[in-house]
């Protein structure tokens, strides 16, 4: 009898340490897809406010501006454009894990045959899935996050090489 208790006892301690790790391998995962969208955010709002304000030089004396000035502002909108395409397929990726059910869980622990290491041993399991299941949306989220950041100094690039070329030329 207190041998099962002690054998009980061991595996709860396995399972509280395991459920410890997985909720610290979930709570990364959001943390890392918070961050991605707060990146997001982030450089399409500047991609928007050097747009806008560069493209307000540009409106001031249209006529007044170099060919090669115009076509970098004019290939740094579509930057712009792709930019925010981009942003949005990013925003798009949606469905997280948010392993396990609470409805699933109280089931759990009314059930009066589960006990408490099965109980833990589903946890485990149902929070292992869903760091799985997330971690595969998260990289395509962080993969268009990337293009995002690379079309954001390209549109930058242009649009300053336009306005130095445009001062140059002048």
């Amino acid at each position: 009898m207190e041998e099962e208790y002690l054998e009980e006892k061991r595996l709860d301690e396995k399972f509280t340490t395991a459920y410890e790790v997985v909720e610290h391998r979930l709570t990364a995962l959001w943390n890392a897809i918070d961050a991605i969208d707060t990146k997001t955010h982030i450089v399409i709002g500047f991609a928007s406010v050097i747009l806008v304000v560069l493209g307000g030089f540009y409106s001031l004396e249209p006529g007044a501006w170099p060919h090669l000035s115009l076509i970098l502002f004019a290939t740094a909108l579509l930057s712009y454009i792709v930019l925010v395409v981009l942003g949005v397929l990013s925003y798009r990726i949606r469905g997280w894990s948010y392993k396990p059910d609470p409805a699933t869980l109280l089931q759990h622990c009314e059930d009066e045959t589960c006990s408490t290491s099965d109980m833990k041993r589903w946890v485990v399991n149902e929070c292992k899935l869903a760091c799985y299941d997330n971690l595969e949306k998260l990289k395509k989220k962080s993969t268009l996050t990337n293009w995002v950041l690379r079309t954001f100094a390209a549109e930058t690039i242009l649009l300053v090489s336009g306005l130095a070329y445009a001062l140059v030329a002048r």
